[in-house]
């Protein structure tokens, strides 16, 4: 015990002296959720501009023009009669959909004929083209079914047959847990919960690095050499990181999920119930990984790397099952993939713990195996050590 006390307040001290861990475990851990939480805080993407290219000129040309201005999603800054000049605009950056109606357009509609409006929206950003194409198709079903109506009503059928004819079997949609579509709820609390994974996977690496570069772990072989050594020196770095990130934790998923209003339907007690083998897993696993790392340099340059892939592997962000089956296992060894599918289901969507109870167990598996690889790990690193000292 005294020798984990030893090594606890030891390890303390190697993060508080490195510039490196300073940066990531106190500077970048509030800074990184407060510069992705403003970044996304609007929640979803309005008053996108747009052009509508009318060749119609008549009366239900503009209505629909008005309709589409009306809605909160997009805002027409021009309406033109040229295509061209709308595709130049949209070319040079300044618009992002053209809504094309036609010269036939109030003659089919009048003639009890189909009518075509075409929208043209730019889909490299998703967001935006949703948007868009939920302001035309809002605008442009309303008046179609008002134009049916009242095609209807002119045959004789009152409105209320009119009305049920046109629309038979109506559609109710309910958004749940995310009712506004927000992009924030949406990808925040994914988002900051690899943030929390990330930092200490990078300070874990930076120190193990530097240790490794500079031969800074002599001090441990007595304890290591002692029975139980090995293990009071893993339990120490341990709590000493997990004390830490505790307290990253409570300022990531309590002070920036209150200042943001991000959704939390679940008790505090049972998010840090179910986050603490998720820590404990990303400590271990920094831990085994910063023992490959022979320069300060290395482990900056191979964690960084990791961080983009974490987050397709961790199932948020592109369905885990639409993978290759063999990423589809190798994301299971990842913490942060069981991880986030517990607290989305915890904070996001209300569930009891009994319904996240195996990816808990699942991140407890996962801090075994890696306490075992650290373990492992940092017998070989002693042994070499004592056969060079031999030498």
């Amino acid at each position: 015990m005294s020798a984990l006390i030893k090594i606890w307040f030891k390890e303390y001290k190697k993060m508080f002296s490195d510039g490196g861990t300073i940066m990531l475990f106190f500077i970048a851990i509030i800074i990184y959720p407060v510069l992705y939480s403003l970044a996304y805080n609007n929640e979803q993407a309005k008053e996108i501009p747009i052009m509508v290219v009318d060749e119609s000129h008549s009366d239900l040309s503009r209505q629909l023009i008005r309709m589409v201005d009306a809605t909160d999603e997009v805002k027409v800054i021009d309406r033109v009669s040229d295509f061209r000049s709308a595709e130049e605009k949209f070319n040079e950056g300044e618009i992002y959909g053209i809504i094309y109606i036609p010269e036939e357009f109030e003659k089919n509609i009048l003639r009890f004929e189909s009518a075509h409006v075409s929208v043209y929206a730019d889909a490299a950003y998703m967001v935006i083209y949703k948007q868009i194409l939920t302001a035309a198709s809002y605008s442009i079903g309303t008046m179609s079914a008002g134009v049916e109506i009242q095609r209807r009503m002119a045959k004789g059928e009152a409105l209320e047959v009119a009305y049920y004819e046109r629309n038979p079997l109506p559609l109710e949609t309910y958004a749940l847990y995310n009712p506004n579509g927000g992009y924030a709820t949406y990808a925040m609390p994914a988002v900051l919960l690899l943030i929390l994974q990330q930092t200490l996977l990078l300070g874990i690496g930076l120190l193990g690095g530097s240790s490794n570069e500079f031969k800074k772990e002599h001090y441990l072989a007595p304890i290591v050499a002692k029975r139980g050594g090995t293990l009071s020196v893993l339990l120490g770095k341990m709590l000493a990181y997990f004390t830490l990130y505790l307290m990253n934790s409570i300022f990531v998923l309590v002070i920036i999920f209150r200042i943001f209003k991000l959704p939390m339907r679940t008790g505090y007690f049972e998010m840090f119930v179910f986050i603490v083998p998720f820590l404990i897993s990303v400590i271990f696993l920094g831990m085994f990984i910063s023992a490959f790392f022979k320069h300060r340099e290395s482990s900056m340059m191979i964690l960084l790397f990791t961080s983009i892939p974490f987050i397709f592997l961790s199932g948020f962000s592109w369905p885990v099952e639409s993978m290759p089956e063999w990423l589809q296992h190798f994301s299971q060894i990842i913490p942060s993939t069981p991880a986030i599918k517990g607290f989305l289901a915890l904070t996001q969507k209300g569930a009891p713990f009994s319904d996240v109870t195996g990816y808990w167990i699942h991140l407890w598996i996962l801090t075994v195996l890696y306490l075992l690889l650290a373990f492992i790990m940092l017998k070989l690193l002693f042994k070499r050590i004592e056969k060079r000292e031999a030498v």
